[in-house]
């Protein structure tokens, strides 16, 4: 029996709670072996929901694919703040609460808009080598530089005053940590805040609603799983299609710089009606980028 190939391309995997993202990575490298596989942007643990994972060559396109803009889904609980910023940690503070939902609503209008954001001490951002959340374990202080983000929106805000739960949907840039985001918010009201729940619901052009859970995809047929990687060419169909003659194909395999005539950042390459991979174009110069 012949075995399908692996096709490099992106797999939108919807990741359940109490898992790492690694795990999830670790699982899909058990069921392809012999190919790289790579996340694209960490989701914590307590979180769920839209990870794109890449196989193959795709694995290359990690960081473009990190740095698109995401959408969420978040729940937090007024009037306790934790060290973790959510549920899942030590409760640091604690107070009464007493303001109304107009107040509410408005002071978190306030965080749409670029900003400085200092992540979480438990977090995988590295400060001399070393994970945040390795030194928060061990106690020790370590300086923590906040970031420059950038909230697009935050929408369909629901406030329960009795139980001291809010949600709301927020469209972020790369880099953005929604514990922070919670926490800040919580501040700015004047309570405290800490995160109870938190989906994914978009990454770029990664929708939660053409996801597949995990451990629904873990089900499928090996041939069935194949069918789900999203080939690096369809991801790309709407951008940019470059036919390249015998002649510029071999300069740009080589990494000779062509000149050519795009808008878009990324385009596809072909060459007599046949899929080479992908360049990059900039001040109207093609390079090599993915080659499949």
């Amino acid at each position: 029996m012949i075995i399908p190939q692996v096709k490099n391309g992106i797999l939108n995997i919807d990741k359940p709670q109490c898992i790492t993202s690694h795990d999830v990575v670790d699982a899909i490298r058990k069921i392809f072996p012999n190919q790289k596989v790579g996340h694209t942007g960490t989701l914590d643990p307590l979180a769920t929901g839209v990870l794109p994972i890449c196989i193959g060559e795709a694995t290359k396109l990690s960081d473009k694919l990190t740095s698109e803009t995401k959408a969420y889904s978040v729940k937090m609980l007024l009037g306790v703040e934790t060290d973790t910023y959510d549920i899942t940690g030590r409760i640091v503070f604690a107070s009464v609460f007493n303001k109304d939902e107009i107040y509410i609503k408005e002071r978190i209008k306030r965080f749409v808009g670029k900003q400085q954001q200092m992540p979480p001490k438990y977090s995988a951002i590295k400060v001399e080598g070393k994970k945040l959340y390795q030194y928060a374990r061990e106690d020790k202080d370590v300086e923590i530089k906040p970031r420059e983000i950038e909230i697009y929106s935050i929408d369909n805000i629901k406030i329960d005053i009795e139980s001291k739960e809010v949600a709301f949907d927020v469209e972020c840039s790369k880099g953005t940590y929604i514990r922070s985001l919670v926490n800040d918010i919580g501040k700015k009201i004047g309570c405290g805040a800490t995160m109870t729940e938190l989906r994914r619901t978009r990454t770029g052009n990664f929708k939660i609603e053409d996801s597949i859970p995990l451990y629904d995809f873990l089900k499928l047929d090996y041939i069935e799983m194949l069918d789900k990687i999203i080939s690096i060419e369809d991801y790309y169909n709407e951008n940019k299609k470059i036919t390249l003659s015998d002649d510029e194909l071999g300069k740009f395999l080589n990494g000779v710089k062509l000149e050519v005539q795009s808008s878009d950042q990324i385009v596809r390459v072909y060459n007599k009606g046949k899929y080479i991979g992908l360049g990059t174009v900039e001040d109207k110069i093609l390079k090599r980028y993915v080659v499949e």
